[in-house]
């Protein structure tokens, strides 16, 4: 991976923003193997799924890295309570934003800040992006053209823990747009899907490869594949819960539910670039 490699030799003390993905625990891995002096941060709050967090302190053990932890309500932004169709945009610019103060605080503010944006991300519909661009945040692996599938053979050849998981994006993503957010709602549905994703089948295996509870307001469990032989036992959980008047929806892909028909963020940028030309 040379031109990873050069961007390391280039920005040797990093900060980097730290999901608890595989993306962000890829770029943290590859960053200290290359000699970096690496600081991960990691924001939490009522849009982060629990389980993220956990797995984020676990790897930062695991890996001995130096980790920050920053609480944000993102909620507390109109935009992103009422879901925009840029709420992505919004509650990014909030989070880098809290990212550099704290690193600034912490007297750490000359670091380099870095995400685990992927090369992939680049030509889907990701409003975030422009707020990296906007804070300055670098993205060495799409600056490498590392992509997903590349990320997950390398991981795996690397043997940092869990290379295989599902991502499992911020809990705002669960809803349409321009649908208010509950707060209850949110945690129940991190909850419900957590109980979802401990089932297992026969060999002890987990019952769904991916899932998302959307609302669209109307709950809808979207699955990859749906064991319909277990369907009384999934729909018991998914009432526990209050979504028992759930929808089942078998889609090739999980991610992009609500983006299917948005532009990429790589034609997105062409189009602005146009316009201000024009």
């Amino acid at each position: 991976m040379p031109a990873l490699e050069a961007f390391f030799r280039d920005h040797p003390r990093l900060a980097i923003a730290f999901s608890g993905g595989l993306d962000s625990r890829f770029l943290c891995a590859c960053a200290q193997a290359f000699g970096c002096n690496v600081v991960a941060v990691h924001v939490h709050g009522p849009h982060i799924p629990k389980s993220d967090t956990a797995g984020a302190r676990y790897f930062a053990r695991a890996l001995q890295l130096k980790l920050l932890e920053l609480s944000l309500d993102p909620l507390t932004l109109p935009e992103v309570a009422r879901t925009d169709l840029r709420r992505c945009y919004f509650c990014k610019k909030f989070m880098l934003s809290g990212i550099r103060n704290l690193l600034v605080g912490c007297g750490e503010g000359e670091r380099t800040i870095c995400d685990g944006s992927n090369h992939d991300d680049l030509s889907r519909y990701r409003p975030g992006l422009q707020a990296l661009r906007e804070e300055g945040i670098l993205s060495p692996l799409a600056l490498a053209g590392l992509g997903k599938r590349e990320i997950r053979l390398r991981s795996r050849e690397m043997g940092f823990p869990l290379p295989r998981e599902q991502a499992r994006p911020c809990l705002l993503t669960r809803y349409d747009y321009n649908l208010p957010i509950p707060r209850e709602e949110l945690l129940r549905i991190d909850k419900t899907e957590q109980a979802l994703q401990s089932l297992t089948d026969a060999q002890g295996k987990s019952l769904f490869a991916d899932l998302r509870l959307r609302i669209t307001p109307q709950p809808i469990l979207q699955v990859q594949t749906f064991p319909w032989e277990r369907e009384s036992e999934v729909r018991q959980v998914l009432k526990d819960f209050g979504f028992g008047n759930c929808t089942i929806c078998q889609t090739e892909h999980i991610s992009g539910f609500f983006d299917a028909k948005k532009p990429s963020s790589r034609k997105t940028e062409n189009e602005e670039s146009a316009s201000v030309s024009s």
